[in-house]
């Protein structure tokens, strides 16, 4: 196990720090490491609080080192992008290089034949190395009285004419020239659905809910066992993947690959499983698997010339201000899908369309969901169809459907589109919009891979997983406990997971740092369905003046200023740099005022 992070703990604390990070996950390592790149260009040294509620900093509750090993990473190994980190000299010490993660874990990607499987590592395999990483810079940090790390949750943040105070649970204040928030998710209020039943299951002794998926093991460890129950998830995404396969190989459950090709597998079920799992969602539609290796992805992957005229496309209409609605970004990806999908000839669904013909849909498609086509999957097929059809595709082993072909080409796409967007002069309704067409090709280019959706197909094919109540059936919380109906099949649920993750709707967050913030600093929101309005280098704008509030939103929470703020290679990006540079800049305005 890795050493746990340096701590001093304090009650009172009358020092002033320069800037306090709080929440100190991927996005808190990744402004730490930014921050005194730049204090080293700049010949100074920060002084700098680290609060972290989670037992390892650098990983955060999301890549939490003793999560199970039923949660993966939705990322293969040789696509993880996070950079290594240079060293960082300063006068009298010096912070060490860091691996990118490749490295770390010990992958090269030069003996890897394109064929060769992509592997998915776990979660906690990701967290072990941001965590090591966090420790690597912050034990230099600390032995030079730069840094401070708090084990505790931030619970208010208080703006005073000179300073900001951090109130931590438990009765310690801290004061720092400014803060960053680097929060991963917070809850939401829940909606109406989840607030009835969380009212109804405390009047009830038979039936229980669980408003959060994670951690799996609240679920799993159980004295009364769960052979015995049918449990029902809501939602039909990554989270439920990952609760799924809680329920069946955590519970001693053992999957056999029966064909390296395709991965099909069978089930050998212990005996400890649920007497049945019901997933559902309002619409039901699965999510689609990442290609099986290399070889398949470079068939969506835009060559460089591409991504170039994609992205010039993209930042013209921009610059032109004709950016009016989401057809800026349709026109300027559809050329790229239909290149991509002429050149799968055999590969794809057949069909004697032209190029210009094959644009016309991909277009009509992405500005309506409920656009039908023979070259897409249709909405309304079973979702155990769906899934081994997109298996079959992800696999080379089925025809490709123009669906398929559309959410990875946007996926290998996002990284040019979040980079022009984050930040853009576009109208906050045309940004909602924006998101919400990513949100939805996310079901593709956030896909899980090939062996999670091998093992739902599976599991359904064994009478385990349930699907035929999947797509927006009708719910009543009885003294029985859950009663589903969809087009005349039943069934009863003892045990609700809800496995929605909460979206980052600003005013929607319950959490006490982000309600105070909004009532004492009045925040404005970009959008009442997304995040804080920020500058470029972080800072929260004021909703009633051009006023800039010395506290930097750097996560989920700033969504709609930031476009992509949900992909792990985004919290190591650029969106830190500026906030960095932002923040030694204003230490030196102010120590050149106190000569």
């Amino acid at each position: 196990m890795p050493k746990k992070a340096i701590t001093k703990i304090m009650k009172e604390d009358t020092r002033i720090f320069d800037v306090a990070i709080v929440g100190c996950g991927p996005r808190g390592l990744s402004a730490l490491e930014s921050l005194f790149r730049q204090a080293a260009k700049n010949e100074v040294l920060p002084k700098v609080l680290v609060v972290e509620k989670s037992p390892y900093p650098g990983a955060g509750p999301v890549y939490d080192l003793d999560q199970a090993d039923s949660n993966w990473l939705n990322v293969s190994r040789r696509a993880v992008g996070i950079n290594n980190r240079e060293k960082t000299v300063f006068e009298n010490f010096s912070i060490p290089d860091f691996p990118d993660f490749q490295e770390w874990s010990g992958y090269n990607a030069e003996p890897h034949s394109l064929t060769e499987v992509d592997e998915f590592p776990l979660r906690s395999e990701l967290g072990k190395y941001l965590h090591e990483r966090y420790n690597s810079i912050a034990g230099i940090l600390h032995s030079q009285g730069l840094l401070v790390y708090i084990n505790g949750e931030a619970d208010i943040i208080r703006i005073d004419e000179q300073s900001v105070v951090i109130s931590i649970l438990g009765g310690q204040s801290c004061l720092a020239r400014e803060a960053a928030l680097c929060i991963g998710h917070q809850p939401i209020e829940l909606d109406g659905q989840m607030t009835m039943w969380l009212k109804r299951v405390q009047e009830l002794d038979n039936c229980e809910l669980y408003t959060q998926p994670y951690p799996v093991s609240r679920i799993t460890n159980t004295s009364t066992g769960l052979s015995n129950y049918t449990i029902a998830i809501r939602g039909f995404g990554l989270a439920m993947i990952d609760v799924v396969r809680a329920l069946t190989i955590d519970l001693d459950g053992k999957f056999e690959i029966t064909d390296d090709k395709k991965r099909t597998m069978k089930y050998h079920a212990s005996g400890k499983e649920p007497r049945s799992i019901i997933p559902f969602s309002l619409d039901g539609l699965p999510m689609a698997p990442k290609p099986l290796n290399k070889e398949i992805d470079l068939l969506y992957i835009p060559s460089k010339d591409q991504l170039e005229d994609y992205g010039n496309a993209i930042f013209r209409r921009i610059e032109k201000a004709e950016a009016r609605s989401t057809d800026f970004l349709i026109d300027a990806i559809a050329p790229i899908i239909a290149d991509k999908f002429i050149a799968m000839d055999s590969m794809s669904i057949e069909h004697t369309l032209s190029r210009a013909e094959i644009e016309e849909i991909v277009s009509q498609w992405l500005r309506n969901d409920t656009f039908s086509h023979e070259l897409l999957i249709p909405i309304d097929m079973g979702a155990l169809e769906a899934i081994n059809r997109f298996i079959a595709m992800a696999t080379g082993s089925g025809a490709v459907s123009l669906d398929y072909c559309i959410g990875h080409v946007w996926r290998h796409c996002q990284p040019t589109m979040y980079r022009i967007l984050s930040f853009a002069p576009l109208p906050d309704d045309l940004i909602c919009k924006i998101v919400a067409l990513d949100e939805r090709l996310k079901r593709y280019s956030y896909g899980p891979p090939v062996d999670s959706l091998q093992q739902l197909s599976e599991l359904a094919d064994c009478g385990i997983l349930d699907l035929s109540l999947v797509n927006n059936p009708e719910i009543e919380l009885a003294e029985v406990g859950w009663t589903f109906e969809l087009e005349g099949k039943t069934d009863n649920a003892d045990i609700m997971i809800n496995s929605v993750l909460d979206s980052p709707q600003l005013l929607k967050v319950q959490s006490p740092i982000i309600k105070g913030i909004l009532m004492n600093e009045a925040v404005a929101p970009i959008h009442d369905k997304l995040g804080a309005r920020t500058e470029e280098n972080g800072l929260m704008i004021s909703k009633n003046s051009e006023n800039v509030v010395p506290v930097a939103m750097m996560g989920r929470l700033a969504k709609g200023t930031l476009i992509g703020v949900d992909a792990i290679a985004e919290c190591f990006g650029t969106r830190s740099v500026h906030w960095a540079k932002g923040v030694i800049d204003r230490k030196i305005q102010r120590d050149s005022t106190q000569v």
